[in-house]
This record gives structure tokens, sequence and C-alpha cells, in this order.
């Protein structure tokens, strides 16, 4: 009876759970819902207001150079694609929704430009980690081929500035303060909202957790077995050392065919001190 009793406690409480997270869902969804609805009503008067800006101040550019292979900016008009190829452009990163993207992904591969669409919210909104990664890898595989990766959303201050920020965290090694002190330098009306900011503080330490492998990107994996030999003291010339090892773990990059990096952890020594002594004639 009281195990009865208890089953139905439980299963009131997981009720209650669930009941609270139902309930966040749909608040979350009647603010985007708002959102999108104001975003939609505001982007033609917003969009014309920028590009009157953009004639009449010289310093309010429509795009800058934030890399030497990458371009942050607002969102670009059909006439600016040849422009774009002309600059090295060879792909394009589309943060904007549908509605308010105006190039279609059939103008960019006529000219040759790849064209990576993350439909992001506008405004409170930031792109999912695994979008975020995937744009960032889409940057360096450009920049390592020599072309120029263009990445823009309505204004290019938000949402297309959290990709960037978060390249920057990852191949640049900057921090996410350094990051956005140094791409403020280069486009000063950069400003992100508070999930924005959020989403590049955690990609950073997901990165951060990350040791990079050898340079070579391979990694070395050092074994009980690779020690084995070099235990016995020898006569003569011989050069001897020791290396106290202390139980390490060793985290590592490795790339996979879909282009993503895993974790892999080996354990690569215990808590023995090894004697390693090798004869200096043979190097």
């Amino acid at each position: 009876m009281k195990i009865e009793e208890l089953d139905e406690c439980e299963d009131g409480a997981d009720d209650g759970v669930s009941g609270r997270q139902i309930e966040i869902v749909r608040s979350v969804d009647a603010k985007r819902a708002i959102v999108g609805a104001g975003a939609r009503i505001l982007f033609y008067p917003t969009l014309l207001y920028n590009v009157l800006r953009n004639k009449i101040e010289s310093e309010f550019r429509w795009w800058d150079q934030v890399d030497q292979f990458l371009l942050l900016g607002a969102v670009p008009f059909p006439k600016d694609v040849p422009r774009l190829k002309q600059l090295g452009v060879g792909g394009v990163i589309t943060l904007n929704e549908p509605y308010e993207t105006l190039v279609p992904t059939s103008l960019y591969l006529a000219h040759e430009i790849d064209h990576l669409v993350i439909p992001t919210r506008d405004y409170l909104f930031a792109p999912s980690f695994v979008d975020i990664s995937q744009a960032v890898d889409f940057i360096h595989q450009n920049a390592s081929s020599g072309r120029t990766t263009y990445v823009h959303c309505k204004a290019g201050r938000g949402r297309s500035t959290t990709i960037v920020l978060c390249y920057l965290v990852r191949y640049k090694h900057m921090t996410p303060i350094d990051a956005l002190e140094y791409v403020r330098s280069r486009r000063p009306r950069v400003l992100l909202a508070p999930s924005q900011w959020k989403a590049v503080q955690e990609y950073s330490k997901r990165e951060s957790s990350t040791i990079a492998c050898s340079p070579s990107g391979d990694a070395v994996l050092i074994t009980k077995a690779d020690l084995e030999g070099y235990h016995g003291n020898y006569d003569g010339d011989t050069v001897s050392r020791r290396l106290p090892v202390a139980e390490a773990r060793v985290f590592f990059t490795a790339h996979v065919d879909n282009g993503k990096a895993a974790k892999i952890e080996q354990v690569v020594a215990d808590r023995n001190s090894y004697k390693v002594s090798w004869d200096h004639h043979r190097y």
C-alpha cells in the first residue's frame, strides 16, 4: 500500500515537471512568434534606413573586412553578387530567415559561390552550437583554399557577428572579449543580444576544453609498450634521464569523415617513474 502511494506521488511529481517544461516551451514559442512578427514588420523600414545611411555616411559601410579571407556585413542585394565575386568571395553564409533573404542560392551558384543558409530569427536569438560549428568549419575550409567568406545577416551586427566571433575564437585563438573588441575595431556598429553573446561564450568554453594536438595534426600516443627496453643501465657512453610521468590524459582533436571534430581521450601513462636510457652515439 505504501509502495502504491509512493508511485502515485512520483507520478505526480513527474507530471509537475512535465507541466513546467511544457509551460517553458510554450513561453519560448510565444516569444519567438512575437519577435518574428515584429521582425517582419520592421524588416523593410530598417533595411531602407540602413541603405540611406550607407549612401550618406562614408563610415557606414555595407560590409567590412575582418580577416584576410573574411567579410562581415549586411544583407546583399542581387547587384552585389558580381562585386563579391570580384573581391574573391567563394562562400556566403546567410543568417537571415527566408523573408529577409534577397539573393537566391541559384544566383550565388551561377557565380561559383557556395551558399550556406542558417535561418536565425532576428533581434533576440542566436544560432545553435551545431549551426555555429558548421559555419565556422565552412569559413575555415574556404580560407584554407584562399577563398573569402561573406558572413551576413540583415545589418551585419548581431547574428552574423556571432559566427565571426566564434571563428576568431577557434582559429585565431582569441578570447570572446578580445574577439569582440577586434571586430568592433573593424566594424564599430556590431551589437550582440544577450543570447548571442552567451552563445559565443559557450562555444569558447567547449573549444577550450579540448587541448590542441600536435602541429602536424596527428596525435602522439605514448603507451607502456613504447617505454619497454629503456629501464636498464648501460656501460660506456650512456645518457640517462628520469622521466617522472604522472597519470595524464591527452585530449586531442581527431578529424572524422564528416569534417566534424571528435574528442578522443586516452590514458598515456600511469603514476610510475620511468628511467629512459639511450646511447647518444645513435643520435
